[in-house]
């Protein structure tokens, strides 16, 4: 027979389960600019949400989050060191100002997620 506080222990471990991870690299209101890295060693570009959801990537596995390419419009524009300056996302928002800020976003479809700049929102 189990007692009630097994009972309660199972219930808690199967709801803590069963919560989503609420990972977040950049502050509220800001995207995150960064690679994903297939299991193969080869990476692609992607642009988070501040609550690492993947707004946009580039792909096929092209190496770099600069440029465009991006599947649904986006786009990330760096120097010449290849570090992200301004970003523009498929919803037409602008961000500007961005600036280094390392962090994982966990693993999406087998990729690991690597946030490498945070870029608030551009003044119109």
């Amino acid at each position: 027979m189990i007692n009630n506080l097994a009972i309660r222990m199972i219930t808690l471990a199967v709801g803590l389960g069963a919560l989503p991870s609420a990972l977040s690299v950049c502050p509220e209101g800001e995207i995150g600019i960064g690679l994903g890295t297939h299991p193969s060693g080869l990476s692609y570009g992607v642009i988070y949400a501040n609550n690492c959801g993947i707004i946009d990537s580039r792909g096929p596995l092209d190496g770099t989050f600069c440029g465009t390419n991006y599947a649904d419009g986006a786009s990330v524009q760096c120097d010449s060191a290849q570090e992200a300056n301004t970003a523009q996302t498929p919803d037409g928002s602008r961000w500007a100002n961005c600036y280094r800020k390392a962090g994982t976003c966990g693993k999406e479809n087998g990729s690991d997620q690597h946030v490498l700049f945070c870029c608030p929102r551009a003044l119109p």
